[in-house]
C-alpha cells in the first residue's frame, strides 16, 4: 500500500509541475489510474532504497565522472603514458537480475570503463583504458555504494 501512496504522490506532483498546479482533480484522477497500472506492470520489490546512501551516490557521481574524465584525458595526451585498452574480467558481488543490471547501466556512464558482457562462468568483462587490477577494485567498491543506496546490501 505504501509503494502505491508513494507512486500516487510523486505522479501528483509531476502533474502538479507540468500543468502549474491546474486541474488537480484531474490530476488526482491520472495520477490514480497510472499508480494503479503502475502497481500491476511492476509490483514492488523487496529492495528498500536508503535515502541518505543514494543522495550520497547521486552527489558523489558528477564530481566521480568529472575525475574520472579528466583521467581519460590525461592518458589519451600525455604520451608518456599510451593506453593499453584491453578487457579485465570482474566478479560482481549482487545476483544476476535488475538490480545488477542498473549497477551496470550506472557503471557504463562513467568515463574509462564500459561492461561489454557477462563470462561463462557468471563474471562481468569489462573493456577499460588499462588493465590495471584496480579497475577491479574500483568496480566492486562503486557496487558497495550502489547496493547500499538502492537497499541490496543485506
Amino acid at each position: 500500500m505504501a509503494a502505491g501512496a508513494i507512486r500516487f504522490a510523486l505522479l501528483l506532483l509531476a502533474w502538479s509541475g507540468i500543468t502549474g498546479g491546474a486541474d488537480l482533480a484531474l490530476g488526482a484522477l491520472s495520477a490514480a489510474a497510472a499508480a494503479c497500472c503502475s502497481l500491476v506492470l511492476s509490483p514492488p520489490g523487496a529492495l528498500r532504497p536508503s535515502a541518505p546512501a543514494l543522495a550520497l551516490l547521486v552527489l558523489r557521481f558528477p564530481w566521480q565522472a568529472l575525475r574520472a574524465g579528466m583521467d581519460v584525458a590525461r592518458l589519451a595526451l600525455d604520451p608518456r603514458r599510451a593506453p593499453t585498452p584491453g578487457e579485465i574480467t570482474w566478479t560482481p558481488r549482487l545476483p544476476p537480475g535488475p538490480a545488477r543490471d542498473a549497477f551496470l547501466a550506472y557503471a557504463s556512464l562513467l568515463p574509462g570503463t564500459l561492461p561489454a558482457g557477462e563470462a561463462a562462468d557468471g563474471s562481468v568483462i569489462i573493456h577499460a583504458l588499462t588493465t590495471d587490477p584496480a579497475i577491479a577494485d574500483a568496480m566492486t567498491a562503486e557496487e558497495a555504494r550502489f547496493a547500499r543506496a538502492i537497499g541490496a546490501d543485506a
